[in-house]
């Protein structure tokens, strides 16, 4: 039997480090188009990729703790992540003015890489 905490931790660990891998990847591959569409890309897979490890942090930070509670934690962290993500996309795009395409490149990889990291860690 598996204790699920552990196995949370090391499931969010595995994706993140798959997550920013690829995400450095695609930053590079696009970094080809200019060094902005570079730090687009991996800032989008950055916030991506920080918003799944925010999430992480949130739901198994306690520890065991009851179901209700565990519960919570769950809607919890993904209302942070919401916000993290909405925030730092705001900043991306309407502050920094970082060019879209590499943004998008960027988010895209992290989350192929998500669920690409969620099917091998089964």
């Amino acid at each position: 039997m598996r204790n699920s905490i552990a196995h949370g931790w090391r499931v969010a660990a595995r994706t993140a480090s798959l997550q920013l891998g690829a995400t450095l990847a695609v930053s590079l591959a696009v970094a080809g188009f200019g060094w902005r569409t570079g730090l687009a890309a991996l800032v989008g897979g950055s916030i991506v990729s920080m918003g799944n490890i925010l999430f992480a942090v949130r739901l198994f930070g306690r520890g065991v703790a009851p179901a209700r509670s565990v519960l919570r934690s769950a809607w919890a962290a993904e209302a942070l992540k919401w916000v993290w993500l909405c925030a730092t996309l705001y900043l991306a795009i309407a502050v920094w003015k970082l060019p879209f395409p590499g943004l998008i490149g960027g988010i895209l990889a992290a989350q192929f890489a998500f669920w690409i990291a969620l099917i091998a860690t089964r």
